[in-house]
């Protein structure tokens, strides 16, 4: 059987980073063997990094969430730079999320368009975050051209439609807990769109609980980990009508082929 990658987790999240090690502990214990953790503001980049430090199955990413342009530094760019040339380690969580209409669309861009630079300089992946920004990010692509080092839309929440033209531009997407959800009939069309060489699968640790924790649950507060990895690969697998083993493999080899030089740099 072919191991797991969490492409996209947040194990700095104060909810959780005091557990950090029983929640690797258990990912590792159900085949994850690997686990990318997600800065979102300059703040938790140092907790970021010490955490890859600590567990060696650990990937770093730095950005800066567009939730949290109001933490942004004067020489936040150059910070991230830093950090980036400092650590074997992607790009993000970045993105564009036009959901609040009063978010400053404008800086949303910009920053965006900061990390996308970065990103192509330094030849790193990037992890992306869309929400109702589909036309602008494909606007941008366009302007931009096929990413370098590759990158993945996380969570994927856009339609089918737009998968060929996302894959066109050298990104892979990613599935979450969202496609366990009975009634998610959009991400289930997009999953059966996606190309066996672009999918990748991820928890968004410790956000987007899967439906069959909230069901063996229920009523309680629970909390997303690594180690539902496997579990939404199954229920994704049901829903594209595949075997279990043969898109485990997809993922995993995908993820290795996206994230593989950041971790050569790591083993080294």
């Amino acid at each position: 059987m072919t191991g797991f990658f969490d492409v996209h987790t947040h194990l700095h999240d104060p909810r959780i980073i005091e557990n950090a090690p029983d929640i690797v502990q258990r990912a590792q214990d159900a085949g994850v063997a690997k686990i990318a953790t997600c800065a979102t503001m300059e703040d938790n980049f140092g907790s970021t990094s010490q955490l890859s430090e600590n567990f060696s199955c650990v990937v770093p990413f730095f950005g800066i969430h567009p939730w949290f342009l109001d933490t942004l530094s004067p020489d936040w760019a150059k910070n991230l730079g830093q950090w980036l040339e400092k650590i074997p380690a992607g790009v993000g969580e970045v993105g564009l999320d036009f959901m609040d209409k009063g978010a400053d669309r404008d800086l949303q861009v910009q920053v965006f368009k900061t990390h996308l630079a970065l990103a192509c300089d330094l030849n790193r992946p990037i992890n992306i975050h869309i929400r109702k920004a589909w036309d602008t990010i494909v606007k941008i692509l366009k302007h931009h051209g096929p990413l370098a080092a590759g990158g993945v839309i996380h969570s994927y929440s856009g339609s089918a439609d737009l998968v060929p033209v996302l894959e066109k531009y050298n990104l892979h997407i990613s599935f979450s807990g969202s496609v366990t959800r009975p009634n998610a009939k959009k991400v289930g069309l997009a999953l059966n769109a996606v190309s066996l060489d672009r999918i990748v699968f991820e928890t968004d640790t410790p956000d987007i609980v899967p439906q069959f924790i909230l069901d063996a649950h229920p009523g309680e507060t629970s909390l997303n980990e690594p180690a539902n990895v496997p579990e939404i690969v199954r229920v994704a697998a049901e829903r594209r009508g595949i075997s279990f083993e043969t898109l485990a493999q997809h993922g995993y080899e995908n993820s290795l082929d996206l994230f593989g030089s950041i971790l050569k740099e790591k083993t080294k």
